[in-house]
């Protein structure tokens, strides 16, 4: 039986038969568990880059 976290209380860690969880997916209350990948920092400014914008 998978465990879910639902959008309504994404606090409180599920139990849901197959059945139930496909029901859910289809619905779109599933909050994914796999963590999202992380946006790469953005490179930091320098006084002469900023500058040279301007």
């Amino acid at each position: 039986m998978p465990k879910v976290r639902t959008t309504m209380q994404p606090h409180v860690e599920l139990e849901v038969s197959d059945t139930e969880y496909l029901d859910l997916k289809r619905q779109g209350v599933l909050i994914d568990e796999e963590p999202a990948a992380t946006p790469a920092a953005a490179p930091a400014k320098t006084p002469a880059a900023a500058k040279s914008k301007e």
